[in-house]
């Protein structure tokens, strides 16, 4: 791409719980000509009401920020941010594939990880601007792993459940909630990374519309899907 005097910069917003992650992302974007780059530590405001007032052409967000990475998804499916482009930023090597599947399916526009490299990560915020989607080569390394391996990091709803049924693994990790184990303890004792706990956690409030957690576990058992005791 040819960036010219009169060319608008790609803007490009990040949204990261560690500083020194959205430094160093935002230094690499900043490497290649033709970007606008600003980090975001994520305060009182809400994602959703910073992509709306600044309004990115790309919003660049860690997956371990599951709560807001719905959130600003499903805003731009009501058209809040409709114009924004949103990517995920994913830090777990290897990345947790029920994590990526889940982003795919609520219309993620690409993904990249903390480490690719700068020609990597502003090649995806050109393409995603452009209305193509973009994978990260190291995302796509351990996807062709999985598929060699049938079933293997890919969570299978049973038959017959409901909308708000639970799949085997969202009702182990609810089973280790309701036994009062963390978010880390239940990452450790599943082999799974905290962000792949978290996103668990995200889509079950949000499908049962709980409050919290111990809520969660009180819907999914009184809704018969979480045995306890």
């Amino acid at each position: 791409m040819v960036i010219t005097a009169d060319a608008m910069p790609t803007s490009v917003l990040i949204a990261a719980g560690s500083e020194v992650l959205r430094a160093g992302v935002a230094t690499l974007i900043r490497l290649r000509p033709g970007f606008a780059v600003v980090e975001v530590p994520l305060g009182p405001a809400t994602l959703v009401d910073e992509a709306r007032s600044r309004r990115p052409d790309v919003l660049l967000v860690d997956v371990g920020m599951v709560t807001d990475l719905r959130d600003v998804l499903e805003a731009r499916e009501r058209g809040a941010v409709a114009e924004t482009a949103i990517v995920a930023l994913v830090t777990d090597d290897p990345p947790d594939m029920e994590v990526l599947r889940g982003l795919v399916r609520r219309g993620i526009d690409g993904i990249v990880t903390a480490n690719d490299q700068a020609n990597q990560l502003s090649g995806a915020m050109h393409s995603v601007c452009r209305g193509r989607r973009w994978l990260s080569p190291a995302i796509g390394g351990h996807l062709l792993e999985a598929l060699a391996r049938p079933g293997a990091g890919f969570a299978t709803p049973e038959p017959g459940g409901a909308e708000t049924g639970l799949t085997q693994r969202e009702r182990h990790v609810l089973a280790l909630v309701a036994d009062g184990l963390t978010v880390s303890q239940i990452a450790r004792r599943l082999h799974r990374s905290e962000s792949a706990v978290k996103y668990h956690l995200s889509n079950m409030s949000a499908r049962y519309q709980a409050s919290n957690r111990a809520h969660l576990v009180y819907l999914a058992i009184r809704a018969g899907e979480l045995s306890v005791g």
